[in-house]
């Protein structure tokens, strides 16, 4: 877990895991979301990624795919903005207003952690309000100019990295049910109402319980990679 003296979201957010805390954003060190989306800045962090990938398969990184660093890059960030998000309209039915206003990153071994200065909340009473307050802040503000960047800069699909937002978003309620078992099925209606905006639209299918992704995060092309559990792959014949 990572160490957060100074979280921005209440206490009440971040003691459900490193994830969901979010760093108030003071002293040096902190960036501008529009410098993380500079070409430079992001081929940076996307070859950090693919060595770090390298390192744990026992690899040359020239084996790793870019577009599968991009995407492991891309979704690690998604984690890290959708879980504060998710478990503060669990545990508190309120919203942070996560923008590129709002948001700061810095590096964090080969990936990137964020914090937030001068940080809005919007009060939701219920899951669709809470998606469509994360979808016009977080999703609209934030996540989609650095899908639109990464898709430019190394053609990874968006399809890929919206896919990659909704497996984080699931993937944060099953993280927090781990600290608060209570907090699960707010967390679920959530995941369920972030289905149904524009951009995640068509991403998941749910049945019975159950979350699986409609898209690949691509991982299984890493050397000695392998398929997430909630891979569109699991049943295929084959990968493609």
């Amino acid at each position: 877990m990572d160490d957060h003296t100074d979280p921005a979201v209440p206490e009440r957010v971040a003691r459900l895991g490193g994830y969901f805390a979010l760093d108030t954003a003071t002293g040096p060190g902190w960036r501008t979301l529009a410098e993380l989306l500079d070409t430079a800045t992001l081929a940076d962090r996307v070859g950090a990624t693919r060595v770090a990938i390298a390192d744990f398969s026992g690899c040359a990184p020239t084996a790793v795919p870019v577009r599968v660093a991009a995407s492991s890059l891309q979704m690690a960030i998604a984690a890290r903005l959708m879980s504060p998000a998710l478990g503060s309209f669990a545990a508190l039915r309120a919203v942070p207003m996560l923008t590129a206003r709002s948001l700061r990153w810095r590096t964090a071994g080969h990936s990137v952690t964020f914090g937030a200065t001068g940080l809005e909340w919007c009060d939701t009473g219920d899951a669709p309000a809470a998606a469509h307050a994360i979808d016009t802040a977080l999703l609209d503000d934030a996540l989609a100019p650095l899908i639109d960047r990464l898709h430019a800069d190394v053609a990874l699909s968006p399809q890929v990295m919206w896919g990659n937002v909704a497996s984080s978003a699931n993937g944060a309620v099953t993280v927090l049910g781990m600290t608060d078992p209570s907090l699960v099925s707010a967390g679920r209606q959530l995941v369920t109402a972030l289905a149904g905006t524009s951009r995640l639209r068509g991403t998941t299918e749910t049945a019975d319980g159950t979350f699986r992704r409609r898209s690949c995060c691509l991982f299984y092309q890493a050397p000695h990679g392998g398929l997430c559990g909630d891979c569109v792959l699991h049943g295929a014949d084959a990968p493609r």
